[in-house]
């Protein structure tokens, strides 16, 4: 609730080292008090791709696979590369009472389901060609939507007929009451496409909760790279996909081949087991590692 002034002052009388900006240039966020870095070292972390174009920010906060090191030569700030996933894992539970039902929504047994939980400002000309492309391959597939406001309903059926996808293809599902509610939606889902070239992060995690296959076509960019740090980390890599066709293969595949499927999913449930993405304390100690490594970096003396 402080003022921008008063925000600065209070960190400065503080005395930090650090301050990790979360928020970068979404809603909300304190691009003021960025500006003046009221802190010795200014790192920026995960929102929006982690980058705000600012020279008072030191670091954007990465790993190794979401973002190439050529990458650092189109930011102001500096690439941090921590070791593991930039983006920490958090575990969640569905609900075990919830609406999403085949038979309640009029989907039938033998159909394929493909989870879209995604914005419009997602949808890509090109995530909608590739997409129309898997729904040209696969018939009884069908595309599932969540919009998280009403009016949207009808934004997705005019972007898939733009698209020159039947909107009859989609499914229109309502968000969740809460968290748990809403990540019982994949209960449906047989697998999920990423979009491209603003890839998800969120969208990536949630399924893979529940051992939810995701199809992900890794690029150049930070955006075209979440899915694919996430589930390299995770150690599941066979719905990682280097081009457009390999992406629409692995698309067809899951949905053609039920042990394929079943086979990816068995692995991601293996895996959250056991894989560094899920460890939270190792991945607040490698956090720690890379607040040490900026700080070096700067020229700042840390206790070792």
């Amino acid at each position: 609730g402080r003022s921008d002034d008063g925000a600065v002052q209070r960190t400065a009388e503080a005395d930090l080292e650090i301050r990790v900006d979360l928020s970068t240039h979404t809603h909300g966020a304190g691009v003021g008090i960025v500006a003046r870095k009221p802190a010795r070292v200014a790192i920026t972390h995960v929102a929006s791709a982690g980058a705000l174009g600012m020279s008072a920010v030191d670091f954007k906060l990465t790993d190794r696979h979401a973002d190439l090191p050529e990458n650092d030569e189109f930011l102001v700030e500096s690439l941090l590369a921590m070791e593991g996933c930039v983006y920490p894992f958090r575990r969640m539970q569905a609900a075990r009472e919830h609406p999403f039902h085949r038979a309640a929504l009029g989907v039938s047994d033998d159909a394929i389901v493909i989870g879209a939980f995604v914005t419009p400002l997602k949808l890509s000309r090109r995530t909608m060609a590739l997409w129309k492309e898997i729904l040209d391959r696969v018939p009884r597939a069908r595309i599932a939507f969540s919009p998280n406001l009403p009016w949207l309903r009808d934004t997705y059926p005019r972007i898939l007929a733009a698209a020159n996808i039947d909107p009859g293809r989609a499914i229109m599902l309502p968000q969740g009451r809460d968290e748990a509610e809403g990540l019982a939606r994949y209960e449906l889902v047989d697998f999920v496409l990423d979009p491209t070239p603003l890839g998800n992060v969120n969208g990536t995690i949630e399924p893979l909760n529940l051992g939810i296959p995701v199809v992900t076509l890794c690029g150049r960019t930070h955006g075209e790279r979440t899915g694919y740090s996430i589930l390299t980390n995770l150690g599941v890599t066979s719905t990682i996909a280097m081009s457009g066709r390999e992406y629409v293969a692995v698309a067809a595949r899951l949905a053609d081949d039920r042990d394929f499927r079943a086979g990816v999913r068995r692995d991601i449930l293996a895996r959250l087991a056991d894989s560094p993405l899920t460890d939270m304390r190792g991945y607040a100690r490698r956090l720690e590692s890379a607040y040490r490594q900026a700080m070096v970096q700067t020229g700042h003396d840390i206790d070792p």
